[in-house]
């Protein structure tokens, strides 16, 4: 699991699993639908969890847009002359404006992938193929030679 994390959005994962006898041998399935069942149910968590991510902000965006487009509305109404205090007002709105639409647009536009990189990853890890290494036997190494395994 700690190697996960350095998983890139195209790499394959495999599951390897050795065992030395044959009683360890069936462990492999039980151990791959156990795997399996909970990638799929954390998966299915963070869906759940980007999906209210989602509603939140484009609730927070909606509101925000009635809000903003209420004082434009009727600020004109009440502040008729564009000198003085009028003028100020005005401009404070603007900013008040860009300030409260700032947060669910920048939440909607750029932090987004992390949650759908997630729920990519979880799925590799729910439907990843099982490697089973059969009785292998562990070989003196002897110099600068080296065994590879894969």
């Amino acid at each position: 699991m700690a190697n996960v994390g350095l998983f890139k959005r195209y790499d394959v994962i495999f599951y390897k699993f050795k065992y030395a006898n044959e009683i360890d041998k069936q462990y492999a399935e039980p151990m791959m639908y156990a795997i399996r069942r909970h990638f799929n149910e954390l998966k299915e968590y963070r869906i759940k969890n980007f999906e209210k991510y989602k509603r939140r902000n484009i609730t927070m965006l909606i509101a925000s847009t009635l809000i903003v487009m209420l004082f434009h509305i009727l600020l004109p109404m009440v502040l008729t002359s564009d000198k003085g205090i009028s003028s100020a007002v005005r401009n404070s709105l603007d900013i008040f404006s860009w300030v409260i639409l700032w947060h669910p647009i920048d939440e909607l536009i750029f932090h987004w992938n992390p949650h759908l990189a997630e729920i990519n990853l979880l799925n590799k890890l729910a439907t990843a193929e099982s490697i089973i290494i059969e009785n292998e036997k562990k070989v003196n190494v002897s110099n600068n030679a080296m065994r590879v395994v894969a």
